[in-house]
């Protein structure tokens, strides 16, 4: 199962909202992402690298499947939402309303061979 992880701070007063997202030490890089409705992101897992996502806007239905398992899982997330996608776990996006999110990664997407393969496990 995906792991749907909850902020870990959530403040509002008259001026708005304030979410913690998340406090985790092993975050080396974050990206922000924005795709329209009806594309397809993701289609691959990676063998070493935690990425966790924050949902800014839009409706996304995350399918998950553990490549050495054949686990399967699959979601629709929204504005707010938080989720972790683990080592071996294949995972692609269908945007059902144009998305922004950010995506948060344990590993550094660098160097001529990045931890990223393909669906055919």
């Amino acid at each position: 199962d995906m792991r749907v992880l909850e902020p870990y701070m959530m403040h509002t007063d008259p001026r708005g909202l304030v979410c913690g997202v998340t406090r985790q030490e092993w975050i080396r890089e974050v990206n922000y992402v924005e795709t329209v409705t009806g594309e397809v992101r993701g289609n691959h897992y990676h063998r070493e690298t935690l990425e966790m996502f924050f949902i800014i806007d839009g409706r996304v239905r995350v399918s998950v499947r553990d490549v050495r398992t054949g686990e399967a899982d699959e979601r629709v997330f929204t504005k707010g939402d938080i989720f972790l996608v683990e080592p071996y776990e294949l995972h692609t996006f269908h945007i059902l309303a144009d998305a922004k999110w950010i995506n948060m990664l344990s590993k550094p997407v660098e160097g001529a061979n990045p931890d990223f393969h393909a669906s055919n496990a």
